[in-house]
């Protein structure tokens, strides 16, 4: 599974449109600007008549952008220049050519007779099947025809087309060019068209299929004439080979392709030529779309809750919803409403009780008189009741690079997101002097390659900024995780920094889950940020006020090459990834299950050498569900040397902070055997100094010192007390 596909509405600052885009698709041509959602959509109307890999089909041939049927043969482009291929019914290459005065060919449509051809110009071509030469080269007022759909319907049934491309207006123009018509961006809502085709076929038509970049990448999204999103969208990466590596391309539908039916061909670029058998739903069908009870909840009363979806043609006015724990099937009857392709989410009237520690597989079934089609009536999810429900502590991690001119954005982002301290920022370089390869390539499956990018816990994902990633973090941490990571101890002893730490599970939990440790580490030098925000013109990029390196790249003394010693260096550096993995520490945790209780584990040490200054070091230790990618939960500790650790032990065991958790004040107590000279520093989540004392030198005998809370957020902090240059850490929580 790429990712836990879950519905994300991210805020952005106007800047976070600016973003330079990659793909694993190198050849790929990608939107500028993608809006990526990731939700979970029906998975098809319609059955694959075709699924052709284009590399191996065209010999090899890469970058691959449009494809259409001329009724004998495949025509497929190559975006980047003038090669044009032609394949038979199977997908099979039979030949190549070009069109001689044009290149760069994205889009393929015909009237019946001849074919039209759009190559992210103003001109549309009319090409000739036989001779393959232009015909006629029509202009239009469209600065960017990337896409270009035949419409008979148009300008009084006498022809036109569909133009544009990307997140811009669907335009209609005549055979001749002329503006007839345009659907504004807002209303299609969609961030990268890259092709569209006009459907007279599908019942309630005629509709507009648009193929978007957007949401999971390879969207096929079905329109009104209006423009107006239907709600049917399919997800083209879920069935076609090639999978979530492809992304949208070029969109074409027929009905002559496959006898006595219709087609939607297109190329999934860098994945598939496909055609899908574009049908009608049955009459009388529902499906059990979705299944949104918690996979950790709270013993008790559990809501069995979900969505059913209409995927016939009726509408659905009664239903019935039974469910099957293990004990047999529990029913209810629904009176509803739902139209042709509507959703109706359900509330089980009878509540599961849920046993603290069991787990329980929950099969969801809805019963509709008449359904002709039962297999899709049910769904099975498991859910594990807990014995208690630990807090929440969210990742975050950023994708930068110091060439990046737009990522000064996700720099802010982060640490404008110190301020929270259920919040544990990670940033991810990419192709600098700081990159770890494995977990540059490794979050790419979380996190599309675009920089700057940004995730919180690898469900959801979204712009860097600072209001995105506090959306995404407020999203989260309501979440209920069956764990949590405690008892860290990181220390650097010689040539090697060693990790260890506790996990402690609050049910018996199936599944692959492992502990992964990330050494971060602020203050890091490095070279020039690239910057776009330099001289202001980009709008304001300040570092948020009190942060210790608070550079504002976006004034207007600000250079686009920021020397890193200008902000004091990068902080939240990734800098190791234990095992290398992005999942985490195979072994690190029991495999298959993990038992109810408190599970231990010490990483393999790492080199000392991968941190500069082991005092701006921290060492994160999270939770991993390795079978999504999911980071479940995640704890932060300062690394300290094993020398410290030794030497004070006898005091450590001494110092005391009560109350802890405490909502305000916190006492922090100490015993001196000697005269010593004492200071107190506290930190945040992280790594920020929030608190500092400066005991001076001290008597012998018992001490205190008052940590006052009042005006620091929720959260877990970190009490270092420093007695004669050796640290004692203690970490004391506070509950508002």
């Amino acid at each position: 599974m790429k990712k836990i596909s879950l519905l994300v509405a991210t805020f952005a600052l106007t800047i976070g449109g600016f973003a330079q885009t990659s793909s694993n698709c190198t050849t790929c041509e990608i939107a500028p600007n993608l809006v990526k959602s990731n939700q979970n959509y029906d998975k098809a109307l319609w059955d694959i008549q075709l699924d052709v890999d284009p590399v191996a089909a065209f010999n090899p041939a890469t970058g691959l952008a449009g494809a259409a049927w001329t009724g004998t043969e495949f025509w497929v482009s190559k975006w980047a220049n003038n090669a044009m291929y032609t394949a038979n019914a199977s997908g099979a290459m039979t030949g190549t050519f070009t069109i001689p005065g044009v290149t760069g060919v994205r889009s393929i449509t015909t009237d019946g007779t001849d074919m039209y051809v759009g190559t992210a110009a103003t001109q549309i071509y009319r090409v000739s099947k036989t001779t393959k030469t232009v015909l006629q080269t029509i202009n239009t007022s469209v600065p960017n025809c990337r896409y270009v759909c035949y419409d008979p319907t148009l300008d009084g049934n006498n022809g036109g087309f569909w133009v544009g491309q990307y997140a811009t207006a669907i335009t209609a123009v005549s055979m001749s060019g002329a503006t007839l018509s345009t659907i504004p961006a807002g209303t299609h809502g969609l961030s990268g068209i890259y092709g569209l085709a006009y459907d007279p076929y599908s019942t309630g038509g005629p509709f507009l299929w648009a193929f978007d970049q957007g949401g999971n990448g390879a969207d096929i999204v079905q329109l009104t004439m209006a423009g107006t999103p239907t709600g049917l969208v399919h997800d083209a990466t879920i069935d076609l080979q090639g999978g979530n590596t492809g992304i949208a391309g070029g969109l074409f539908i027929c009905n002559n392709f496959v006898s006595g039916k219709n087609s939607m061909i297109g190329m999934c670029q860098g994945a598939s030529l496909f055609s899908y058998d574009l049908a009608d739903p049955l009459a009388i069908d529902a499906k059990m779309d979705a299944l949104t009870f918690g996979q950790y909840v709270t013993a008790g009363n559990v809501n069995i809750t979900g969505t059913v979806r209409n995927t016939g043609l009726n509408t659905i006015t009664s239903m019935d919803i039974s469910y099957d724990a293990g004990s047999g099937p529990v029913n209810q009857n629904f009176s509803v409403n739902i139209p042709s392709n509507g959703t109706y989410n359900f509330t089980h009237g009878t509540p599961l009780v849920a046993v603290a520690g069991n787990s329980y597989n929950v099969t969801v079934t809805v019963a509709l008189t008449g359904d002709l089609n039962a297999a899709n009536n049910s769904l099975t999810a498991s859910t594990t009741a807990l014995t208690s429900v630990p807090a929440k502590v969210n990742v975050g991690e950023e994708r930068t690079g110091t060439w990046c001119q737009w990522c000064p954005r996700g720099a802010v982002g982060l640490a404008f997101m110190e301020a929270q301290t259920d919040f544990i920022g990670i940033a991810v370089h990419n192709n600098d002097a700081m990159a770890i390869s494995a977990y540059d390539n490794g979050i790419s499956a979380y996190i599309p390659p675009s920089f700057p990018g940004g995730g919180v816990d690898r469900v959801f994902e979204g712009d860097p900024s600072s209001s995105s990633f506090l959306n995404m973090h407020n999203q989260r941490k309501t979440a209920t995780v069956p764990c949590d990571v405690k008892n860290i101890v990181a220390s650097l002893s010689g040539s090697q920094i060693t990790v260890s730490a506790d996990s402690e599970w609050y049910g018996t939990i199936t599944g692959d889950f492992r502990l992964s440790c990330v050494i971060t580490e602020d203050d890091v030098a490095g070279a020039n940020q690239s910057n776009a925000y330099g001289g202001g013109g980009n709008g304001p990029m300040a570092m948020p006020a009190g942060k210790n390196n608070s550079y504002d790249f976006g004034a207007s003394s600000s250079p686009t090459s920021v020397p890193s010693a200008a902000f004091l260096g990068y902080d939240h550096v990734a800098q190791s990834l234990s095992s290398n993995n992005i999942l985490g520490t195979p072994g690190s945790l029991p495999a298959t299950t993990v038992p109810v209780g408190v599970h231990s584990f010490t990483f393999p040490a790492v080199s000392s050498g991968v941190v500069t200054n082991y005092q701006k070091a921290h060492a994160v230790v999270m939770v991993i569900d390795a079978s999504t990618g999911e980071i479940l939960n995640a704890d932060v500790a300062p690394i300290t040397t094993a020398t410290a650790i030794s030497e004070v032990e006898g005091v450590k065991h001494k110092l005391n902070v009560y109350p802890n958790p405490t909502n305000d004040i916190a006492n922090i107590t100490f015993d001196l055997a000697n005269e010593s000279t004492v200071s107190l520093n506290v930190y945040n989540a992280m790594g920020k100094l929030v608190y500092t004392e400066n005991g001076g030198v001290m008597n012998a005998g018992n001490h205190k010192f008052i940590l006052d809370g009042s005006n620091l957020n929720s959260g877990f902090y970190f009490v270092n007390l420093t007695i004669d240059g050796k640290v004692i850490t203690k970490k004391v929580s506070l509950l508002k």
